[in-house]
């Protein structure tokens, strides 16, 4: 090799070793980026997750907000088994909910738990039962549920668990003021409803008021009410609606605001106004024609028409069997079977069921205002799962039109004999 081989041999190594430094100073470069980079996203992973812990946290918190509130009870119903006992109390009760800031006297209870809720007894000027530890354990647009939960309470032999979780007390709203408040005790399936008695006069409807008809004037007065959170009221005024469309039927044919006629006569059923069999087949079946009526002719629906309907057909099933089969031209028997060894209730049954789960399957905000209605709908539901539900629509609505149809000619004709 001479000296110009060792020379030029020589340079060459140096330019290489020169490019691997090279190499190895930007792969350090690269994953020195590359780390930064990672750790980048890290840290940004971190912070949206922190970011969407705390809205899930005041989503939750939201959630399970409830307002402290004072209701003031003119009178209560006990119910046992489900069934009421005794008549209307009309005595007065406070019940009150107010946040744990500080715990609560007699429970080892940790301040910012839970609520307490409390029940007067105005008449004795005492509690009526030892405050409840409770807490929201669901929320609705128009209910609020409490449930009380296992806590130590003091006794005469010193701490104690007790299990609270057998009472609960549900709150219902009417346009956002509470309506009414129901006390469960689930171990002796019992409950008792607070309510509030109008005690108010009533308005009269304007007799030569030629922009409205009297009923519609009602209907007004009822929409007012319940605005105003006056369910009993508005109960009243529905029941005015009702007995002026008995008493003079021809305003059938003049009505424009059907809607409101609907939701007032909607409202009345929830009440307690009719004990005689003929009374509740005419309310039911006027009812259940003005809901049909305005659902059919309204263009921007109010959601408790389909609320109504289906609480309608639950609650008065019986009035349905009757109205089922006198729009088939024959009168109800509960006892023939037909050649599938089905009586007529079962398949007027599950006529009713295709009907209420097409009203909610149409109108899902069934189930945030009527919560009760929405356990009933899922129960229903999940025997037909696996139905389409368009399929149950059609069908639902067939059953709404064979009804309807048979109480627009009974309506139309003034004839509510139904």
């Amino acid at each position: 090799m001479g000296l110009f081989d060792f020379i030029f041999n020589s340079k060459k190594k140096e330019q290489e070793r020169l490019r691997l430094e090279e190499e190895k100073r930007h792969q350090k470069l690269e994953q020195e980026r590359i780390a930064r980079e990672r750790e980048r996203r890290l840290e940004e992973n971190r912070r949206k997750e922190q970011e969407r812990q705390a809205r899930l946290k005041a989503e939750h918190e939201q959630a399970e907000s409830l307002q402290p509130f004072t209701f003031k009870s003119n009178c209560h119903q006990r119910y046992e088994n489900g069934t009421p006992v005794k008549d209307l109390q009309e005595c007065l009760r406070t019940i009150s909910v107010v946040k744990n800031t500080n715990g609560c006297p007699g429970y080892r209870l940790q301040p910012g738990i839970g609520y307490i809720v409390k029940i007067y007894n105005d008449d004795l000027g005492k509690p009526n039962m030892s405050d409840k530890p409770m807490k929201v354990v669901r929320k609705t647009d128009t209910s609020v549920e409490l449930r009380g939960f296992p806590i130590e309470a003091q006794s005469p032999f010193g701490w104690q668990e007790v299990d609270y979780s057998v009472y609960g007390l549900n709150i219902h709203y009417e346009h956002g003021k509470v309506s009414k408040c129901v006390l469960h005790m689930y171990d002796r399936n019992t409950f008792i409803e607070y309510r509030v008695k109008n005690t108010q006069p009533l308005k009269k409807a304007e007799v030569n008021n030629t922009s409205s008809s009297e009923c519609e004037q009602y209907a007004q007065m009822a929409k007012k009410a319940a605005e105003d959170g006056n369910t009993s009221m508005a109960q009243q005024y529905g029941f005015k609606v009702y007995q002026s469309i008995i008493s003079n039927p021809s305003q059938i044919d003049i009505i424009r605001d059907t809607e409101n006629v609907a939701l007032a006569l909607g409202k009345l059923m929830e009440g307690e106004f009719f004990t005689d069999n003929d009374s509740i087949l005419k309310a039911v079946g006027l009812t259940y024609y003005f809901l049909c009526k305005a659902i059919e002719t309204t263009s921007e629906k109010d959601p408790y028409l389909y609320v109504y309907r289906f609480s309608t057909i639950w609650e008065y099933n019986k009035v349905f069997y009757h109205l089922f089969a006198h729009s088939e031209g024959v009168n109800y028997n509960p006892n023939p079977f037909d050649v599938f060894g089905q009586s007529s209730t079962a398949v007027y049954d599950h006529h009713m069921q295709g009907m209420q789960m097409a009203d909610v399957l149409t109108e899902p905000r069934v189930s945030r205002l009527d919560p009760a209605l929405g356990n009933i709908f899922n129960q229903m539901y999940a025997r037909y799962s696996s139905t389409p539900s368009q399929q149950i629509i059609n069908l639902g609505n067939k059953y709404h039109e064979q009804v309807y149809s048979y109480l627009k000619q009974k309506v139309k004709s003034h004839d509510f004999n139904f």
